[in-house]
Protein backbone atom coordinates (compact mmCIF):
# COMPACT_ATOMS: atom_id res chain seq x y z
CA UNK A 1 0.00 0.00 0.00
CA UNK A 2 1.58 3.21 -1.21
CA UNK A 3 -0.21 6.46 0.15
CA UNK A 4 0.71 9.40 2.01
CA UNK A 5 0.87 11.75 5.16
CA UNK A 6 0.06 15.89 3.73
CA UNK A 7 -0.01 18.74 5.71
CA UNK A 8 -1.45 21.83 3.56
CA UNK A 9 0.92 25.12 4.16
CA UNK A 10 -0.59 28.11 5.00
CA UNK A 11 0.16 31.10 2.95
CA UNK A 12 1.27 34.08 4.57
CA UNK A 13 1.36 37.91 4.16
CA UNK A 14 2.66 40.64 5.90
CA UNK A 15 2.08 44.16 5.75
CA UNK A 16 4.40 47.05 6.97
CA UNK A 17 4.10 48.72 10.78
CA UNK A 18 5.91 51.20 12.29
CA UNK A 19 8.37 50.82 14.54
CA UNK A 20 7.85 50.65 18.45
CA UNK A 21 9.31 17.76 5.17
CA UNK A 22 12.95 17.02 5.85
CA UNK A 23 14.85 14.98 7.57
CA UNK A 24 15.67 15.22 11.07
CA UNK A 25 19.15 13.19 11.61
CA UNK A 26 20.72 13.76 14.82
CA UNK A 27 20.57 16.10 17.83
CA UNK A 28 24.27 17.27 18.38
CA UNK A 29 26.57 20.37 18.93
CA UNK A 30 26.96 23.35 17.05
CA UNK A 31 28.99 23.06 14.14
CA UNK A 32 32.69 24.06 15.39
CA UNK A 33 34.50 26.98 13.97
CA UNK A 34 37.75 28.08 14.58
CA UNK A 35 36.78 31.69 14.71
CA UNK A 36 35.82 33.48 17.91
CA UNK A 37 32.28 33.79 18.48
CA UNK A 38 30.62 35.82 20.88
CA UNK A 39 28.16 33.90 21.56
CA UNK A 40 28.81 32.02 24.95
CA UNK A 41 26.30 28.53 25.68
CA UNK A 42 26.62 27.93 29.12
CA UNK A 43 28.65 24.27 28.97
CA UNK A 44 27.85 21.30 30.17
CA UNK A 45 23.97 21.89 28.98
CA UNK A 46 21.83 19.95 26.95
CA UNK A 47 21.49 21.22 23.40
CA UNK A 48 17.90 21.95 21.87
CA UNK A 49 20.44 22.12 18.34
CA UNK A 50 18.80 19.72 15.37
CA UNK A 51 20.61 18.82 12.67
CA UNK A 52 17.95 18.16 9.59
CA UNK A 53 19.61 16.79 6.09
CA UNK A 54 18.06 18.15 2.94
CA UNK A 55 18.90 18.16 -0.71
CA UNK A 56 21.35 20.75 -1.93
CA UNK A 57 20.30 20.37 -5.91
CA UNK A 58 16.80 20.20 -5.05
CA UNK A 59 14.27 22.35 -3.68
CA UNK A 60 13.52 21.18 -0.04
CA UNK A 61 12.01 22.01 2.84
CA UNK A 62 12.40 21.68 6.99
CA UNK A 63 9.23 21.00 8.99
CA UNK A 64 10.13 22.13 12.73
CA UNK A 65 8.66 20.28 15.65
CA UNK A 66 6.56 23.17 16.96
CA UNK A 67 4.67 24.50 13.14
CA UNK A 68 7.37 25.97 11.57
CA UNK A 69 9.50 25.52 8.54
CA UNK A 70 12.53 26.69 6.31
CA UNK A 71 12.04 26.35 2.84
CA UNK A 72 14.88 26.22 0.40
CA UNK A 73 15.53 27.14 -3.38
CA UNK A 74 17.52 24.52 -5.59
CA UNK A 75 21.32 24.55 -5.59
CA UNK A 76 21.04 27.12 -2.31
CA UNK A 77 24.64 25.83 -0.83
CA UNK A 78 28.08 26.69 -2.51
CA UNK A 79 31.28 25.64 -0.30
CA UNK A 80 34.24 27.71 0.87
CA UNK A 81 35.29 28.49 -2.91
CA UNK A 82 31.83 29.73 -4.24
CA UNK A 83 31.18 26.08 -6.10
CA UNK A 84 27.68 24.95 -5.80
CA UNK A 85 27.19 22.02 -3.85
CA UNK A 86 25.87 18.68 -4.34
CA UNK A 87 24.50 16.21 -2.48
CA UNK A 88 22.95 16.00 0.91
CA UNK A 89 23.43 18.64 3.49
CA UNK A 90 23.15 18.94 6.86
CA UNK A 91 21.34 22.28 8.41
CA UNK A 92 21.89 22.58 11.97
CA UNK A 93 18.93 24.58 13.44
CA UNK A 94 18.18 26.23 17.19
CA UNK A 95 15.30 28.18 17.94
CA UNK A 96 14.78 30.45 21.34
CA UNK A 97 11.68 31.31 22.71
CA UNK A 98 11.43 31.54 26.99
CA UNK A 99 13.57 33.49 28.92
CA UNK A 100 15.60 29.87 30.03
CA UNK A 101 16.22 28.97 26.69
CA UNK A 102 17.70 32.91 25.66
CA UNK A 103 19.37 32.71 29.00
CA UNK A 104 21.32 29.42 27.88
CA UNK A 105 22.00 30.03 24.72
CA UNK A 106 24.81 32.46 25.44
CA UNK A 107 23.43 35.15 23.14
CA UNK A 108 24.17 38.78 24.02
CA UNK A 109 20.82 40.17 23.74
CA UNK A 110 22.13 44.10 23.88
CA UNK A 111 21.14 46.43 20.73
CA UNK A 112 23.19 49.74 20.44
CA UNK A 113 21.48 52.35 18.90
CA UNK A 114 22.73 55.87 18.92
CA UNK A 115 25.51 55.09 21.79
CA UNK A 116 22.67 54.01 23.85
CA UNK A 117 22.18 49.90 25.11
CA UNK A 118 18.93 49.07 25.51
CA UNK A 119 17.76 45.41 26.20
CA UNK A 120 15.69 43.27 23.63
CA UNK A 121 12.60 41.69 23.79
CA UNK A 122 12.44 38.71 22.02
CA UNK A 123 9.49 37.35 19.93
CA UNK A 124 11.57 34.15 18.50
CA UNK A 125 15.64 33.61 18.19
CA UNK A 126 17.18 31.75 15.98
CA UNK A 127 20.47 30.09 14.59
CA UNK A 128 20.70 28.35 11.30
CA UNK A 129 24.20 26.86 9.95
CA UNK A 130 24.87 24.91 7.33
CA UNK A 131 27.69 22.25 6.34
CA UNK A 132 28.97 19.11 4.71
CA UNK A 133 30.80 16.54 5.72
CA UNK A 134 31.58 18.38 8.83
CA UNK A 135 32.73 21.48 6.61
CA UNK A 136 30.84 24.46 6.79
CA UNK A 137 28.84 25.33 3.53
CA UNK A 138 27.06 29.00 2.59
CA UNK A 139 24.15 30.39 1.04
CA UNK A 140 24.81 30.56 -2.74
CA UNK A 141 25.10 34.36 -4.13
CA UNK A 142 21.36 35.09 -5.11
CA UNK A 143 19.41 32.84 -2.79
CA UNK A 144 17.87 33.17 0.02
CA UNK A 145 16.03 31.01 2.67
CA UNK A 146 12.41 31.28 3.92
CA UNK A 147 11.79 30.84 7.70
CA UNK A 148 8.81 30.38 8.85
CA UNK A 149 8.92 30.98 12.96
CA UNK A 150 5.75 30.39 15.14
CA UNK A 151 6.43 32.41 17.71
CA UNK A 152 4.88 32.63 21.39
CA UNK A 153 4.30 36.35 21.53
CA UNK A 154 1.21 37.48 20.30
CA UNK A 155 2.29 41.35 19.81
CA UNK A 156 2.24 41.01 16.02
CA UNK A 157 4.56 44.07 14.58
CA UNK A 158 8.71 43.43 15.95
CA UNK A 159 11.66 44.36 14.22
CA UNK A 160 13.88 41.58 12.84
CA UNK A 161 17.81 41.45 13.93
CA UNK A 162 20.89 39.71 12.78
CA UNK A 163 23.58 39.03 14.71
CA UNK A 164 27.31 39.68 14.23
CA UNK A 165 28.52 36.83 15.95
CA UNK A 166 32.29 37.70 16.03
CA UNK A 167 31.59 41.35 17.54
CA UNK A 168 28.09 40.73 19.71
CA UNK A 169 26.17 43.07 17.80
CA UNK A 170 22.89 43.46 16.14
CA UNK A 171 22.16 44.82 13.22
CA UNK A 172 18.36 45.91 12.43
CA UNK A 173 17.06 44.57 9.08
CA UNK A 174 13.44 45.26 9.07
CA UNK A 175 10.24 45.82 10.26
CA UNK A 176 7.29 43.34 9.87
CA UNK A 177 4.03 42.05 11.02
CA UNK A 178 3.49 38.57 11.84
CA UNK A 179 0.27 36.63 10.98
CA UNK A 180 -1.88 35.84 14.12
CA UNK A 181 -2.14 31.72 13.98
CA UNK A 182 -5.94 31.23 13.21
CA UNK A 183 -6.93 27.49 14.34
CA UNK A 184 -10.42 26.16 12.42
CA UNK A 185 -13.43 25.94 14.57
CA UNK A 186 -13.36 21.90 14.13
CA UNK A 187 -9.66 22.06 15.81
CA UNK A 188 -10.92 24.36 18.56
CA UNK A 189 -13.03 20.99 19.80
CA UNK A 190 -11.64 18.52 21.65
CA UNK A 191 -8.35 16.71 20.22
CA UNK A 192 -9.73 13.57 19.25
CA UNK A 193 -8.24 9.82 21.48
CA UNK A 194 -6.01 9.41 18.15
CA UNK A 195 -5.00 9.81 14.94
CA UNK A 196 -5.65 7.98 11.44
CA UNK A 197 -2.72 8.15 9.27
CA UNK A 198 -1.83 7.33 5.94
CA UNK A 199 1.38 5.55 5.92
CA UNK A 200 2.75 2.90 3.95
CA UNK A 201 3.27 -0.15 6.40
CA UNK A 202 3.95 -3.36 4.37
CA UNK A 203 1.92 -6.38 6.30
CA UNK A 204 3.72 -9.17 4.00
CA UNK A 205 5.22 -10.41 7.99
CA UNK A 206 1.89 -10.09 9.60
CA UNK A 207 -0.46 -13.17 8.73
CA UNK A 208 -3.44 -12.08 10.43
CA UNK A 209 -3.86 -9.10 8.52
CA UNK A 210 -3.46 -10.95 4.74
CA UNK A 211 -6.12 -9.97 2.01
CA UNK A 212 -7.74 -7.13 4.89
CA UNK A 213 -8.75 -3.98 3.40
CA UNK A 214 -6.71 -1.40 5.27
CA UNK A 215 -6.96 2.34 4.27
CA UNK A 216 -4.93 3.72 7.35
CA UNK A 217 -3.40 3.11 10.69
CA UNK A 218 -5.31 4.68 14.13
CA UNK A 219 -2.38 5.32 16.66
CA UNK A 220 -3.12 4.37 20.04
CA UNK A 221 -1.97 7.82 21.56
CA UNK A 222 -2.50 11.08 20.24
CA UNK A 223 0.35 12.50 17.82
CA UNK A 224 2.19 16.04 19.08
CA UNK A 225 3.44 18.47 16.24
CA UNK A 226 7.10 17.22 16.48
CA UNK A 227 5.29 12.94 15.56
CA UNK A 228 3.35 15.29 12.63
CA UNK A 229 6.60 16.06 11.38
CA UNK A 230 8.67 13.08 11.36
CA UNK A 231 5.62 11.24 9.44
CA UNK A 232 5.64 13.91 6.70
CA UNK A 233 9.32 13.52 6.35
CA UNK A 234 10.78 11.80 3.55
CA UNK A 235 11.39 8.68 5.58
CA UNK A 236 13.69 5.93 4.38
CA UNK A 237 11.85 2.63 5.14
CA UNK A 238 9.27 1.38 7.93
CA UNK A 239 8.91 -2.07 9.35
CA UNK A 240 6.03 -3.54 10.99
CA UNK A 241 6.22 -5.62 14.08
CA UNK A 242 3.43 -7.78 16.03
CA UNK A 243 2.93 -6.71 19.89
CA UNK A 244 1.38 -9.18 23.52
CA UNK A 245 -1.50 -6.99 22.54
CA UNK A 246 -4.27 -8.50 20.10
CA UNK A 247 -4.81 -6.25 17.35
CA UNK A 248 -1.62 -3.66 17.83
CA UNK A 249 0.99 -3.36 16.49
CA UNK A 250 4.18 -1.35 16.51
CA UNK A 251 5.27 0.56 13.54
CA UNK A 252 9.11 1.52 13.26
CA UNK A 253 10.21 4.59 11.02
CA UNK A 254 13.03 4.96 9.85
CA UNK A 255 14.58 8.68 9.43
CA UNK A 256 18.83 9.04 8.77
CA UNK A 257 20.35 7.22 11.89
CA UNK A 258 17.20 7.17 14.02
CA UNK A 259 14.05 4.74 14.73
CA UNK A 260 10.90 6.49 15.68
CA UNK A 261 8.35 3.85 16.96
CA UNK A 262 4.38 4.09 17.16
CA UNK A 263 1.92 1.76 18.52
CA UNK A 264 -0.86 1.43 15.92
CA UNK A 265 -3.83 -0.39 14.88
CA UNK A 266 -5.23 -0.82 11.42
CA UNK A 267 -7.55 1.42 10.00
CA UNK A 268 -10.08 -1.13 8.03
CA UNK A 269 -12.51 0.04 5.30
CA UNK A 270 -15.56 -0.79 7.45
CA UNK A 271 -14.33 1.41 10.39
CA UNK A 272 -13.96 4.23 8.01
CA UNK A 273 -17.19 4.21 5.84
CA UNK A 274 -19.19 3.56 10.04
CA UNK A 275 -17.27 6.72 11.47
CA UNK A 276 -18.17 8.41 8.57
CA UNK A 277 -21.67 7.96 9.27
CA UNK A 278 -21.36 8.65 12.46
CA UNK A 279 -19.96 11.42 12.59
CA UNK A 280 -22.19 12.62 9.37
CA UNK A 281 -18.96 13.71 7.54
CA UNK A 282 -16.87 12.52 5.28
CA UNK A 283 -13.72 14.24 5.61
CA UNK A 284 -10.46 12.81 3.58
CA UNK A 285 -8.05 11.87 6.22
CA UNK A 286 -5.29 14.30 5.42
CA UNK A 287 -7.90 17.25 6.53
CA UNK A 288 -8.48 15.66 9.65
CA UNK A 289 -4.89 15.48 10.30
CA UNK A 290 -4.73 19.08 9.15
CA UNK A 291 -7.11 20.14 11.75
CA UNK A 292 -5.07 18.30 14.52
CA UNK A 293 -2.28 19.83 13.43
CA UNK A 294 -3.59 23.13 13.57
CA UNK A 295 -4.36 22.59 17.48
CA UNK A 296 -0.50 21.30 17.90
CA UNK A 297 0.49 25.08 16.03
CA UNK A 298 -1.77 26.87 18.16
CA UNK A 299 0.07 26.16 21.19
CA UNK A 300 2.43 29.12 19.08
CA UNK A 301 0.64 32.71 18.87
CA UNK A 302 2.08 34.00 15.87
CA UNK A 303 3.80 32.94 12.44
CA UNK A 304 6.74 35.04 11.21
CA UNK A 305 8.10 34.86 8.06
CA UNK A 306 11.75 36.42 6.94
CA UNK A 307 13.82 35.67 3.53
CA UNK A 308 17.59 35.70 4.93
CA UNK A 309 20.53 35.19 2.26
CA UNK A 310 23.17 33.82 4.87
CA UNK A 311 23.65 31.56 7.94
CA UNK A 312 24.01 33.33 10.99
CA UNK A 313 21.63 34.37 14.08
CA UNK A 314 18.74 35.97 14.12
CA UNK A 315 16.18 37.60 16.34
CA UNK A 316 12.77 38.72 16.42
CA UNK A 317 12.80 41.65 18.79
CA UNK A 318 11.49 44.66 20.28
CA UNK A 319 13.57 47.32 22.12
CA UNK A 320 12.35 47.83 25.65
CA UNK A 321 11.49 51.06 27.12
CA UNK A 322 10.94 51.01 30.54
CA UNK A 323 8.61 53.68 32.16
CA UNK A 324 10.31 53.42 35.61
CA UNK A 325 13.44 52.50 35.90
CA UNK A 326 15.64 52.34 38.69
CA UNK A 327 19.58 52.12 38.38
CA UNK A 328 21.94 51.31 41.27
CA UNK A 329 25.43 50.84 41.51
CA UNK A 330 25.31 46.89 42.14
CA UNK A 331 27.93 43.95 43.94
CA UNK A 332 27.21 40.54 44.27
CA UNK A 333 28.75 37.92 46.65
CA UNK A 334 28.11 34.54 46.37
CA UNK A 335 28.64 31.33 48.57
CA UNK A 336 32.42 30.42 48.84
CA UNK A 337 34.07 32.74 47.41
CA UNK A 338 33.90 32.26 44.52
CA UNK A 339 35.64 34.35 41.21
CA UNK A 340 33.05 36.57 40.05
CA UNK A 341 34.58 37.01 37.14
CA UNK A 342 33.63 33.31 35.73
CA UNK A 343 30.23 33.63 36.92
CA UNK A 344 27.20 34.22 34.54
CA UNK A 345 24.87 36.16 35.79
CA UNK A 346 21.39 37.38 35.04
CA UNK A 347 18.26 39.57 35.72
CA UNK A 348 14.80 37.92 34.70
CA UNK A 349 12.03 40.08 34.35
CA UNK A 350 8.94 37.67 33.41
CA UNK A 351 6.25 41.02 32.99
CA UNK A 352 8.78 42.34 31.23
CA UNK A 353 9.97 39.06 29.11
CA UNK A 354 13.36 40.36 29.27
CA UNK A 355 16.46 39.07 30.60
CA UNK A 356 19.92 41.05 31.17
CA UNK A 357 23.34 39.54 31.32
CA UNK A 358 24.96 41.49 33.95
CA UNK A 359 28.64 42.00 34.94
CA UNK A 360 29.33 39.50 38.05
CA UNK A 361 32.19 41.55 39.55
CA UNK A 362 30.08 44.51 39.80
CA UNK A 363 27.94 46.72 37.33
CA UNK A 364 27.52 50.74 37.69
CA UNK A 365 24.19 50.92 35.28
CA UNK A 366 22.78 47.64 36.77
CA UNK A 367 18.74 48.93 36.42
CA UNK A 368 15.12 47.25 36.63
CA UNK A 369 12.11 48.37 37.16
CA UNK A 370 10.64 48.48 40.87
CA UNK A 371 7.13 47.98 39.65
CA UNK A 372 7.38 44.49 37.96
CA UNK A 373 8.55 41.02 39.07
CA UNK A 374 12.72 40.86 38.66
CA UNK A 375 14.60 38.09 40.45
CA UNK A 376 18.78 37.26 39.81
CA UNK A 377 20.04 34.03 38.66
CA UNK A 378 23.87 32.74 38.75
CA UNK A 379 25.34 30.24 37.09
CA UNK A 380 28.65 29.22 39.44
CA UNK A 381 31.69 27.58 37.53
CA UNK A 382 30.47 24.21 38.49
CA UNK A 383 27.00 24.48 36.91
CA UNK A 384 25.65 25.33 40.22
CA UNK A 385 22.78 27.90 40.61
CA UNK A 386 22.57 30.86 43.03
CA UNK A 387 19.75 33.01 43.11
CA UNK A 388 18.15 36.03 44.56
CA UNK A 389 14.32 36.43 44.49
CA UNK A 390 11.73 38.91 43.73
CA UNK A 391 11.01 39.28 47.47
CA UNK A 392 15.03 40.02 48.06
CA UNK A 393 14.51 42.56 45.93
CA UNK A 394 11.97 44.35 47.84
CA UNK A 395 15.23 45.96 50.04
CA UNK A 396 16.75 46.83 46.55
CA UNK A 397 12.76 48.91 45.81
CA UNK A 398 13.70 50.78 49.19
CA UNK A 399 16.76 51.75 48.42
CA UNK A 400 17.49 55.44 46.91
CA UNK A 401 18.55 55.58 43.17
CA UNK A 402 22.17 55.74 42.36
CA UNK A 403 23.49 54.23 45.51
CA UNK A 404 25.69 51.71 46.09
CA UNK A 405 23.91 47.87 46.43
CA UNK A 406 25.30 44.28 47.45
CA UNK A 407 23.14 41.39 45.94
CA UNK A 408 23.81 38.44 48.48
CA UNK A 409 23.38 35.36 46.19
CA UNK A 410 21.31 33.13 47.72
CA UNK A 411 22.77 29.35 47.18
CA UNK A 412 20.17 26.60 46.18
CA UNK A 413 20.71 22.98 45.67
CA UNK A 414 20.44 22.81 41.84
CA UNK A 415 23.00 21.48 39.33
CA UNK A 416 21.80 22.72 35.97
CA UNK A 417 21.63 20.36 33.37
CA UNK A 418 18.84 21.79 31.13
CA UNK A 419 16.44 24.59 30.62
CA UNK A 420 14.04 23.35 33.07
CA UNK A 421 15.84 23.27 35.74
CA UNK A 422 15.85 26.99 35.51
CA UNK A 423 12.04 27.40 34.62
CA UNK A 424 11.03 25.44 37.76
CA UNK A 425 13.71 27.45 39.98
CA UNK A 426 12.07 30.31 38.51
CA UNK A 427 8.94 29.72 39.76
CA UNK A 428 10.22 29.71 43.40
CA UNK A 429 11.56 32.89 43.32
CA UNK A 430 9.19 34.53 41.48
Amino acid sequence: MKTIFSIALVAILFVSCQSTGSNVIADTNPVSTEQKSAIQPIANVDSQSTIFQVEANEADTILLPNGGSVVFEKNSFVDSKGKVVKGKVDVQWEEFHSLEDIMLSGIPMKYDSAGVANDLVSGGMFTIHASQKKKEVEMAEGKSAQVNLVSLQDTPCYNFYELDEESGDWTYETTQNGEVIEVPEEAQKSAPESDVLQIDLMTDNIEELHGKDIVGWKTVSPLDGKDKNVLASRYTKTKLESTEVEGEYLAKIVIGKLTHEYKVKPYFMSDAIKDSKGNNAELASETKALLKYANDVASGKVLRSIEIDDFGTYNWDVVNYRENSKRVIASFSFPDKTDARIVSLFLISPDENIIVNYNASGDKKFSFDPDKRNCLIAILPDNSLVSFSDKDFNAVRAAKRGTSYEFKMKPTNIKLKSAKDISNHLEELI
